[in-house]
């Protein structure tokens, strides 16, 4: 009786927040009842909300031993697993119960995504979602699994099911303004993460979405309102930094200047967030005139994702050598008319310009603009790693699936864009499924692609070759490579468009641009900083500024600081490069 009453008291503790004092009554059960796996799966939950993973971990251990059947003891030790980066050992624990269990699933599908197995992740929590379709959480993390899979339609809909459920969750209604936004609904997107911020006003995560909502609207000052407010809530959260160092002037970026430095103490050395804030913290050196100082924050910033996402050369070429065997041969331009929109490639390298020419098309009554779709590399991604052929019946359903994930366009729609600008790599395949397709190829001097995107921080994985010159010498050369064996087996089919001529003469630059899509020119392309349309890339804020040329050349004033990659460049896939 008196452990009961014991129990009661501790998980009263428990419910209430107060994790000492249960955790203390449950250390107490433990010895005077041993074979009773409660107190060990409470002490568990105590540790593991005071982030004392391993000790968690050795209670709920202790609680399966006692009672291998303990499905509570299992999924705390799933979840705390999780929550201490042995996603593999999660996946042991839930992986009996996945046909049964449904928050089985959710562990299951949670440990898959920091794998990186989203095709695993998103079989979990489908299964999760079947088990138990009023299961929030799991729609949710549905839709973001199905976000970062691309398929934006799906995640939609998934995010939409946990709102039906769950109307007011700040986290769905910051997670489904990005993809409302990739289906061109910003509107959409940007009234639920509106609706998040005013549920949850010091929601770090709701603002930032915001802030970044407001950029891609153009609308500048609100995003600085919005990123200056995450930095009063938590004054070293590093992409607000980052943010904030992309859109304030000169005179402004002196009052970053003093909070930067002060937060980069706090942070751990050689994490993720002290190179986020050693990239604000060279543009602001640069604001202020300090290049000396602005490099090193750059050496250190690339010198951490380097160590933390270290680039394969060799993998990367193996599959460019893959791509390049599989499309051999001359492939005739087709004689008769596209039926119905047809795609716009706008590609290249990063940082090469495709932005603008994106923004030049957006100009066009009838072009819809869809930013950078992640669907073709998705895709294609079966075919590059493996032998699969692309015959005509397997482009036919790359095309079937991709379209599927297009936005709605109006009926008077003539083309629209993609400009994700690596799909340089998969010309092929895009002219195979889309035999119509305009190709607008983007070159710019490679070296100063090289110094911008030294100067960037990308999100995600996939352009970990940007934050060491050797790999991203090694990557240009690889890009050269494939551009030049498309336009040699894709003769008159591909148009490139020289950046440095595009800003230099950006009437004739549009206009060539027009005649080669088959479309009608305005001069309203020559003056892209007039489009409404939001954009959703880094290139954001730049794209709303007139037309210049302050950027040819750049890479003379910072040789020393490209000194690695100017090394490694090899020229000669280059060889109209001036000196």
């Amino acid at each position: 009786m008196i452990a009961s009453r014991d129990l009661g008291i501790a998980t009263s503790y428990l419910n209430s927040g107060a994790f000492k004092p249960a955790l203390k009554i449950a250390k107490r059960l433990q010895k005077t009842t041993p074979r009773d796996p409660q107190p060990f799966n409470i002490a568990g939950i105590c540790l593991s909300a005071m982030n004392k993973l391993p000790e968690a971990i050795a209670q709920f251990q202790r609680a399966m031993k006692i009672d291998p059947g303990s499905i509570d003891a299992r999924h705390n030790l799933a979840q705390t697993l999780i929550l201490a980066g042995r996603h593999a050992q999660a996946i042991k624990i839930v992986e009996p119960l996945r046909d049964s269990d449904p928050t089985a699933c959710f562990f299951l599908a949670q440990a898959h995504v920091h794998l990186g197995d989203l095709t695993a992740a998103e079989v979990a929590i489908n299964q999760a979602v079947t088990l138990r379709p009023s299961f929030a959480p799991a729609q949710n993390l549905r839709g973001l699994i199905q976000t970062n899979l691309g398929e934006e339609t799906e995640a939609i809909a998934a995010y939409e099911a946990a709102l039906a459920l769950d109307p007011n969750n700040v986290e769905t209604l910051v997670n489904i303004s990005l993809p409302l936004a990739r289906q061109n609904r910003h509107a959409e997107g940007h009234e639920m993460v509106e609706r998040a911020v005013q549920l949850a006003p010091e929601h770090i995560g709701a603002r930032l979405r915001l802030g970044t909502s407001f950029i891609e609207a153009g609308r500048f000052e609100e995003a600085k309102e919005q990123f200056r407010a995450v930095l009063a809530l938590h004054p070293t959260q590093t992409q607000a930094f980052e943010q904030l160092s992309l859109l304030l002037d000169r005179g402004e970026m002196k009052t970053l200047a003093g909070p930067a430095q002060k937060a980069l103490g706090k942070l751990r050395s050689g994490s993720v967030e002290a190179a986020e804030l050693q990239f604000a913290l060279s543009r602001i050196e640069d604001a202020m005139g300090d290049r000396q100082a602005a490099a090193k924050a750059r050496e250190h910033a690339n010198g951490i994702l380097a160590k933390q996402l270290p680039y394969d050369a060799e993998e990367d070429t193996r599959q460019t050598e893959r791509i390049l065997s599989r499309f051999p041969d001359i492939t005739p331009s087709p004689t008769d008319k596209p039926d119905g929109p047809y795609p716009i490639y706008v590609l290249g390298l990063p940082r090469s310009g495709t932005s603008l020419v994106e923004a030049m098309l957006s100009r066009l009554p009838n072009v819809e603009t869809m930013g950078e779709r992640a669907a073709t590399g998705f895709l294609v991604q079966d075919f590059v790693s493996s032998d699969i052929p692309f015959d005509a019946g397997a482009a036919r359903i790359f095309a079937h699936k991709d379209a599927a994930r297009l936005p709605s366009c109006p009926d008077d729609t003539s083309a629209y864009v993609d400009k994700m600008p690596e799909n340089y790599r998969y010309i092929g395949f895009l002219k195979t499924a889309y035999p119509h397709c305009k190709i607008v190829h983007v070159r710019r001097d490679p070296r100063d692609v090289a110094l911008s995107m030294w100067k960037s921080h990308f999100t995600g994985t996939a352009l970990s070759y940007t934050y060491d010159q050797t790999g991203l010498a090694w990557r240009i050369g690889l890009y050269a490579r494939l551009m030049q064996h498309w336009q040699t087996i894709f003769p008159d089919q591909i148009l490139t468009v020289d950046y440095e001529d595009l800003v230099a003469d950006p009437v004739a630059g549009s206009r060539a641009i027009a005649d080669y899509c088959g479309l009608e020119w305005s001069p309203e392309m020559a003056a892209p900083e007039g489009s409404s349309a939001p954009t959703l890339t880094m290139s954001a804020s730049q794209i709303r500024q007139p037309v210049h040329q302050r950027s040819i050349g750049g890479w003379r004033a910072q040789a020393d600081e490209l000194a690695e990659f100017l090394e490694a460049l090899d020229t000669s896939l280059w060889p109209d490069l001036a000196d």
